[in-house]
């Protein structure tokens, strides 16, 4: 897959354009009332920073599942012209189950969703957090991979270049779902949001799969944490949660693997996707 490199200059630029979204995201949050976390690379460069991990370039926060469906109904009216929610409800082509928050007046097409007609502007990540079941985790986890399976063989989406042999399993399982790629998101998301009580809670969008199934305690009211400058709310056992994901979260890695973990097609700055598409 193909990867931008951006000089250090473009990186700052970045990391700012981003870091305006987080203000944005945040100010949202205390207008509505609204619980949310910092996650992820997010909560490791808060706590091991203080802001950004230097060599990484994105933002990810999560909120519980009430909190998140109030925040897509209701921040659209709260943010300026050239930002947009997007979700599988408000741009139909996007795969996933949870929402970014963009600038349409940039460019940030992802290998993995190249293809794909919908908005590529610069983005932070939004995860809704949901209970996970315990009792029937089984059958849980069967229905999961059936949906993904489905959306990956329809929009033809891979974070991995598979095998012949796993894409051919990839699109026999996918066969066992009907309905369109769309279907198979609408149908995630009711999975995702099945359970509505138990102990612990569940990033079922997050890159570290069953790692970020954790006690709900743990998330709580949340703690205030700095991140360039910015007061953020974190999961209240923020340490027990990077330990959970990352392990020894405060030692560095090797120098070799001090990169980001996008891989990008095109990152514009200064032009809109729209214009990108138009050539």
């Amino acid at each position: 897959m193909k990867d931008v490199v951006l000089d250090s200059e473009s990186l700052k630029r970045l990391k700012e354009f981003e870091l305006e979204l987080l203000k944005t995201f945040i100010s949202t949050c205390e207008t509505l009332g609204l619980k949310y976390y910092v996650m992820g690379g997010t909560l490791l460069g808060a706590v091991r920073h203080k802001g950004f991990i230097p060599w990484d370039d994105d933002i990810d926060v999560a909120m519980p599942r009430k909190d998140y469906e109030i925040w897509i109904e209701k921040a659209p009216k709260l943010i300026s012209e050239e930002q947009f929610i997007q979700t599988h409800i408000t741009d139909p082509h996007y795969p996933a189950n949870f929402a970014k928050l963009r600038n349409s007046n940039t460019t940030f097409i992802e290998s993995t969703l190249s293809n794909l007609d919908i908005n590529h502007g610069i983005y932070i990540d939004i995860f809704p957090l949901d209970y996970y079941p315990e009792k029937n985790s089984f059958s849980f986890k069967l229905k999961q991979l059936r949906y993904t399976c489905k959306i990956a063989q329809l929009f033809n989406v891979d974070a991995i270049d598979y095998s012949k042999g796993k894409k051919i399993i990839r699109k026999i399982i996918s066969l066992s779902v009907s309905g369109s790629p769309y279907d198979a998101v609408v149908k995630r998301d009711e999975l995702y949001k099945s359970s509505k009580s138990g102990s612990l809670l569940a990033n079922f969008s997050g890159a570290w799969g069953d790692k970020e199934i954790v006690p709900a305690d743990w998330y709580g009211e949340g703690v205030t944490l700095s991140f360039e400058g910015l007061e953020v709310s974190a999961p209240k056992e923020y340490k027990k949660w990077l330990q959970q994901v990352y392990g020894d979260y405060m030692q560095l890695p090797p120098e070799e693997k001090r990169v980001t973990h996008h891989y990008t097609e095109v990152i514009d700055l200064d032009k809109s996707y729209k214009q990108y598409r138009r050539g």
